[in-house]
């Protein structure tokens, strides 16, 4: 072979080995919508980057946030990610708008513990005509807190729907008396600096018997199924073993979240730990039994006529957590397995 065609062929090959190993280590971006870890199961995100989860098992993550759901939806369907916590709700409603190439693999929170905050002076009968704070219009706050609400007696339509954003934002408003009433985790109505002039309209008990509901999954497109598989696999194992962990001790959220929210107390945060317990997605969280229970409560309001639920088939992809679970065995200390 002539030495002119040797080199060049030899520069071809360095250069593609240069690209494979560039794409080969591009980190694995996930879409989330807090900016801080969340007071909730779906800190686990957040906590598994923390604590070296992601690093142990040969994956580098970067987590990149966003303001809600519409947004993280936005931005995996842009290609700024390759994987977004989102609501199932929004998961849903991209697949009767004719979506198809996003689909759930993973849940972190199966049913995020929110309350309903007031002014002391606020009741459930008062409420009617006054004003109530969102994250924005269709965010997992707003859809969910108007069934509940519902379920009670209250319309959101006969209140005053008031945009502000993330929770914190949400309870700073409710303490300063520019809301009403707004929906917060009790995770995020504990850590406010000051409740004496607020109460619960609705506890996280009764707000869960409302909407006993998975709130938010983790979702992919389906090239990322094939193109980024073993990275996808490595993820899944790395919030497994962060969930079984936090689930078998509470002490070890406990710190990791001490570490992550040094503005929250650490008896605030134990307070959380029995709120939580059993709660942690140590299989996966994407059970069949709980996800079709789901899709049916949020579609149940709507015109059978014009709209229709889609085949689990088509939005969930249970493949991936399948063999994560075949490695590591099934957990009893969480979400039930239902395939």
């Amino acid at each position: 072979m002539p030495p002119v065609l040797l080199r060049t062929l030899l520069i071809a090959l360095l250069g593609a080995l240069s690209f494979a190993t560039s794409v080969a280590a591009a980190p694995f971006r996930i879409i989330v919508t807090d900016t801080e870890a969340p007071l909730v199961p779906n800190s686990l995100l957040n906590l598994a980057a923390q604590e070296g989860y992601f690093t142990r098992e040969g994956v580098e993550v970067e987590l990149v946030s966003v303001r809600q759901t519409p947004m993280a939806v936005a931005a995996l369907q842009s290609g700024s990610g390759e994987m977004a916590n989102i609501s199932l709700e929004a998961l849903l409603a991209l697949h009767r708008e004719g979506v198809t190439d996003i689909v759930a693999v993973h849940s972190s929170d199966k049913s995020l513990p929110f309350v309903i905050a007031a002014r002391k002076d606020v009741t459930l009968d008062t409420l009617t005509g006054g004003t109530f704070g969102i994250g924005q219009p269709n965010s997992l706050d707003h859809t969910l807190s108007a069934a509940v609400l519902a379920a009670r007696g209250v319309s959101l339509d006969a209140l005053t729907l008031v945009p502000i954003g993330q929770p914190a934002a949400r309870g700073q408003a409710l303490m300063a008396g520019r809301v009403d009433a707004t929906t917060l985790s009790i995770g995020s109505y504990l850590s406010l600096p000051d409740r004496s002039g607020l109460h619960l309209l609705v506890d996280v008990q009764d707000y869960f018997a409302a909407a006993p509901v998975v709130s938010k999954v983790n979702v992919v497109k389906r090239v990322t199924l094939e193109t980024r598989a073993d990275d996808l696999d490595r993820i899944l194992t790395a919030l497994t073993r962060a969930a079984r962990d936090f689930a078998a001790r509470p002490e070890l959220w406990t710190a990791a979240m001490a570490k992550a929210r040094p503005d929250v107390s650490h008896e605030t945060l134990e307070q959380l730990t029995g709120y939580y317990a059993g709660n942690w997605t140590v299989n996966g969280g994407v059970q069949r039994s709980e996800l079709l229970f789901a899709q049916t409560w949020y579609e149940r309001g709507m015109d059978q006529n014009s709209r229709y639920i889609a085949d689990p088939a088509r939005w969930l992809s249970l493949a991936p957590m399948d063999g994560v679970l075949r490695r590591l065995g099934v957990s009893d200390l969480g979400d039930t397995l239902s395939r």
